[in-house]
């Protein structure tokens, strides 16, 4: 037979100890207000078959009611953003991050050449979360689209090539101080320095077969003025001193010793107007290469401020 049970001191720490996680006071509510029955069950143990005594309580219709009404009620804005936040937070300390081959670093056509290569340093990130990572990844492919001659740009020449290469490694070793961790600072501008060295080679080299292929071709049709100057500009680019290789070299040097880009912007200014221009013939040329100079200084700016 069910045994009532009065709202006394011990009959509140009973049902405490049944109703875990509820406060004391909240445990007085529901007793000073609602009737709790105590009962007597049978229960049978498994292994001997012997009948024990359990106790059992049960909370009143009243009080259940009291309880899903409290469940039910909505929770503030303003707990769930925090609720979400913990979350993320737990996820984050939780899980290394991952690099996502969804990254526009892997799939523009004009960056994805270079994007194995610099797959190790997303791995390198400082600060060990996802959203870290994914700023990375989307601050190398901006970085690396920027640099590539022809996209977005007033010129393509190889005064316009030589900023290009030069500003796209220093906007790299920017984003290396920025993301990767101090341990591994040397080795991921080794590899962004690998990186410039390739692209700088794979221009030589170019430039070689450009000269080689415009003496065969003063040969088979020029005059023998159009000959030798040819052969010169060939033995030039053998020796390293053709215009396309010392104005790479001049560039490169500014920005190294410049105490701010905007005096390597003006080292450049003087490289192009330094440019030969016998009876005005190459003016064109250093017209557009000085609109390609604004837009590899507006990009520059754009990106410090991003990077701050």
């Amino acid at each position: 037979m069910p045994i009532n049970c009065s709202t006394d001191e011990k009959t509140v720490e009973g049902i405490m100890g049944v109703i875990s996680g509820v406060t004391d006071s909240v445990a007085r509510g529901y007793v000073a207000t609602t009737a709790v029955e105590a009962a007597t069950v049978s229960v049978t143990e498994s292994i001997t078959g012997k009948s024990l005594p359990s106790s059992t309580v049960a909370i009143s219709p009243e009080a259940r009611a009291r309880l899903a009404q409290a469940s039910a009620e909505p929770v503030p804005a303003e707990q769930q953003a925090e609720n979400l936040k913990g979350l993320l937070s737990l996820k984050s300390a939780n899980h290394a991050p991952v690099i996502n081959l969804g990254y526009d670093l892997f799939n523009d056509a004009q960056t994805s050449r270079d994007a194995s290569t610099f797959r190790p340093l997303l791995g390198m990130t400082a600060d060990n979360t996802q959203d870290s990572m994914d700023q990375f990844a989307a601050a190398l492919h901006d970085v690396l689209a920027d640099g590539e001659v022809g996209r977005n740009q007033f010129d393509n020449s190889d005064t316009s090539e030589a900023m290009a290469l030069t500003l796209t490694q220093a906007r790299l070793h920017k984003l290396v101080e920025k993301y990767v961790s101090p341990e591994n600072q040397q080795q991921a501008s080794g590899i962004v320095d690998d990186m410039i060295a390739g692209k700088i080679a794979f221009r030589e080299e170019r430039t070689l077969l450009g000269a080689q292929a415009t003496l065969d071709i003063a040969k088979q049709y020029g005059t023998s003025a159009m000959q030798t100057e040819a052969r010169n500009y060939l033995d030039q680019v053998k020796s390293g001193t053709a215009r396309p290789q010392v104005e790479l070299a001049t560039m490169m040097a500014a920005t190294r010793q410049a105490n701010n880009m905007e005096a390597a912007f003006s080292a450049f200014a003087d490289v192009i107007n330094n440019t030969p221009n016998v009876d005005n013939k190459a003016q064109m040329s250093i017209d557009g290469a000085l609109k390609q100079l604004e837009v590899y200084r507006q990009q520059w700016q754009d990106f410090v401020k991003k990077l701050a």
